[in-house]
């Protein structure tokens, strides 16, 4: 392992991670505190539990629509890039996310503008009308887009109908129909404390903290939302083609029950995305982009879920290598574990380990992945963590994770 990854990833975990605290409110909200003095800058970031899992087809692209309408509104927004902030809200599979940024001299002099967006969410109705409008040019664009448009309805035929197969941003049918009074009844359905997880990092006070903390303890409580899980596993082999004459090349992805983020061999399938289709000495690039010339663009994805997740290979290739393509990585999946050795996990791992150090060493990023890790079983400082569960991952922990590719799923073509 790089002596110099090791050290420097060990002292920014050693000096960031959760050096202050974590407590229930009252009211449910889970509160975590990142003293990091030697920054001069604070970020709130908070997760409520449920993204688009909360929706259906009916109801589809609310949280999005909502997230985008309500920052826009809020008196906050108006103040903040003043100061050199941020402050951005969307909607994922699983969570609703919320950050504010902003150099900690300036906290105080907005923290009364944000108490005021989370307690009394306005709806600007202009705003609302403009969004409502820009989220369905959105929706026709990725439908005039192949790449979105074909990931898009491989996430629909994969998950069939859990809502991990609806698009975050919803269908034109379902923006039309939203209303201010849909996003006033959402925003009271997901700014309650037993759902919500916030984590503070950087430089703050204990007059700022405290203030956090009535702020998010004088939400009302409501009910704990719990995704339901049953359904997001692929059951059956399934091959789906669909047909669309614009396309200038063919897509094809094959997707593959994966773990949940709270399940043991996570990390190990994490590093098997990277050996796979991780990059220029990935798997997949050397046979099927150098060796077999099929394309540019190729590799792999495994989107961290709290359900079923899926470990999606992607291509894009001429529609007559499709067949030999599908037979190519269905063997690299199946067979790479053996020839891989020591020192390629090895390499894979460093790689992994600079990217995390590389992105983790922001305040935001800070409190996003100690929110991410609560709300997924594995605590807050879980991240914490991360660097001797890389470490310790081994060739049979590889073997073990790999198989996903043994069982069944889901190969999805549009040509």
């Amino acid at each position: 392992m790089n002596k110099a990854i090791l050290i420097l990833l060990s002292l920014l975990l050693a000096t960031s991670a959760f050096a202050g605290g974590k407590s229930v409110l009252d009211n449910g909200v889970n509160f975590i505190e990142i003293k990091r003095d030697y920054t001069e800058t604070l970020s709130v970031v908070f997760f409520v539990r449920g993204g688009t899992v909360r929706e259906t087809p009916e109801n589809n692209g609310v949280g999005s629509l909502f997230s985008s309408v309500w920052v826009k509104s809020s008196d906050l927004l108006k103040q903040i890039e003043f100061y050199g902030g941020g402050v951005y809200a969307s909607v994922g599979s699983d969570f609703m996310e919320t950050t504010l940024a902003i150099p900690s001299e300036y906290f105080d002099k907005l923290i009364d503008s944000y108490a005021e967006m989370l307690k009394n969410p306005k709806i600007d109705k202009k705003i609302f009308e403009q969004d409502r409008k820009l989220q369905k040019e959105g929706i026709k664009a990725s439908e005039d887009s192949p790449d979105s448009k074909a990931f898009k309805n491989f996430m629909a035929a994969t998950y069939e109908k859990h809502p991990y197969g609806l698009n975050s941003e919803g269908t034109l049918e379902s923006v039309e129909k939203f209303t201010v009074k849909d996003m006033e009844n959402y925003a009271k359905e997901i700014l309650q404390g037993a759902n919500i997880t916030v984590a503070v990092a950087g430089k703050y006070t204990d007059k700022q903290l405290a203030k956090l903390k009535s702020i998010f303890g004088s939400l009302p409580a409501g009910k704990p939302f719990k995704a339901v899980c049953e359904a997001s596993a692929i059951t059956k082999d399934k091959e789906i083609i669909d047909l669309d004459d614009d396309l200038q090349q063919a897509k094809l992805f094959v997707g593959y029950t994966a773990p949940a983020a709270s399940e043991a061999d996570y990390p190990a399938l994490k590093v098997i995305a990277d050996i796979l289709g991780g990059g220029m000495s990935s798997r997949y690039f050397n046979v099927l982009r150098k060796d077999k010339g099929y394309a540019y663009s190729v590799g792999t994805a495994y989107p961290s879920r709290i359900c079923a997740a899926r470990f999606i290979a992607h291509i894009g290739l001429d529609e007559k290598n499709i067949p030999d393509a599908l037979e190519t990585i269905e063997k690299l999946n199946k067979e790479f574990i053996n020839d891989l050795d020591e020192k390629e996990l090895e390499a894979v791992k460093n790689y992994m380990l600079g990217r995390i150090l590389i992105d983790s060493q922001t305040n935001s990023k800070q409190a996003w992945y100690a929110c991410f890790f609560q709300n997924s079983g594995l605590g807050s400082e879980y991240f914490g963590n991360y660097i001797d569960v890389l470490k310790g991952i081994t060739l049979s922990d590889i073997k073990r994770a790999a198989k996903i590719f043994d069982a069944s799923k889901t190969v999805y073509i549009i040509k």
